[in-house]
């Protein structure tokens, strides 16, 4: 069994494999988005101490800094494609039902979690993982294929790419209220307070990313400066009890909204994400040590938030109706139950951040399997003329 260093090098390793192999097959056309995240945490599960042994059991908590750097860079990523220019000409219909949308899938999700009996901050984080849909699944799916319904394929994608900034922030307001020095189990720092603290680490690291990045062209440069300011907001959030990943999206949409030529750190930015979520899901599902499978996790990510996203499509199609062409496909909302890469940081997030997380590993990989199961299959019958022999979804 590998300890320490060597453990973290053979880590470095798979995520480098890992993400060049799927580069790979990106180029030679074999993809599967939906199953490519999913895949990593069962390799870290064959390499665990429940498989080959090669890592501890306690890999996780040893290597937690960089769990910590990867969420926060996870977060930069996001952080990093919300660009205010490209919001603002969209029409103000456009904008409210991006944002309503996804709100509308995880309220469901949270509420039920609260009559289950999980804590406030474990619900609006486990309807943080609801909100967060992948037009991976769906742009897939496009290459090869002729649209029946060009509106109902242009309002999910519009749907799908706001989705993870309310995603976001409810996971914010849930590591405000799950901080340890939060008030109510002996803490003493109000939530909203906390809440202010993530935002302001934020702003101010990303106007400082901003100063700093002025005037410099070399990557290798600009790598520097984006992993010394994460390593930044990854300190300042762990010393408040935070997790980085929402200060980390505030210092990226800051970034790109106020840089100059924006176009180089989303170079920069893009960069590292499939190392870092490599490492970060191979760790993750390494640390597996066989908690019990969480029914009320499965059952929430699935019955309840189809339903939602049921009941989100109605409105979608009615909305279009007022405001833009007639959506004639029926079902709509079922073409958001895909969950991608954003859903399993959110996840990784969760179970490194709250201690009551007990099977909801299991019990939300489980239900992202059968949600993309289920929206893609829909999505081939629905939104698509035929099918395209040996596509992968």
């Amino acid at each position: 069994m590998l300890r320490g260093t060597v453990a973290f090098l053979v880590l470095v390793m798979f995520a480098v494999l890992g993400a060049g192999l799927r580069d790979a097959l990106v180029r030679r056309g074999l993809r599967a988005p939906a199953m490519e995240g999913i895949s990593f945490l069962a390799v870290g599960l064959a390499l665990g101490s429940r498989g080959l042994g090669l890592f501890p059991e306690d890999m996780l908590a040893g290597l937690r800094v960089v769990v910590l750097f990867g969420l926060a860079w996870i977060g930069l990523v996001f952080g990093v494609q919300v660009e205010l220019r490209i919001i603002g000409r969209l029409a103000r219909w456009h904008r409210w039902i991006g944002l309503a949308t996804p709100v509308a899938l995880g309220i469901p999700v949270a509420a039920g979690a609260l009559i289950l009996g999980l804590s406030p901050a474990l619900a609006l984080g486990l309807a943080a993982v609801a909100m967060a849909s992948s037009p991976s699944s769906l742009e897939g799916l496009a290459r090869g294929r002729q649209p029946r319904d060009r509106g109902a394929l242009r309002l999910l994608k519009l749907v799908m790419a706001f989705a993870g900034i309310p995603a976001v922030t409810f996971f914010a307001a849930a590591t405000a209220l799950g901080s340890p020095l939060a008030v109510g189990e002996g803490g003493s720092v109000p939530e909203w307070h906390l809440a202010l603290f993530i935002v302001a680490i934020g702003v101010l690291v990303g106007y400082a990313m901003v100063v700093l990045v002025r005037g410099v062209r070399e990557h290798i440069r600009l790598l520097t400066l984006a992993c010394g300011t994460m390593c930044l907001v990854t300190g300042a959030s762990a010393v408040l009890g935070l997790n980085a990943l929402p200060a980390a999206a505030c210092a990226g949409a800051v970034l790109v909204n106020r840089c100059v030529f924006p176009h180089r750190m989303l170079r920069v930015a893009h960069s590292l994400e499939r190392p870092m979520l490599v490492a970060l899901l191979v760790l993750v599902g390494a640390s597996w040590g066989g908690a019990s499978f969480s029914w009320a996790a499965f059952g929430l990510m699935t019955v309840v938030r189809a339903a939602a996203a049921a009941a989100a499509g109605e409105m979608l199609g009615r909305v279009a109706q007022v405001h833009g062409p007639r959506v004639g496909t029926t079902g709509l909302g079922l073409g958001l139950l895909p969950q991608g890469e954003l859903a399993l940081g959110l996840l990784v997030a969760i179970v490194s951040f709250f201690a009551d997380a007990g099977g909801i590993l299991e019990g939300v990989v489980a239900a992202i399997v059968v949600n993309n199961a289920v929206g893609q299959w829909w999505m081939r019958r629905r939104l698509f003329v035929g099918s395209e022999e040996g596509s992968e979804a």
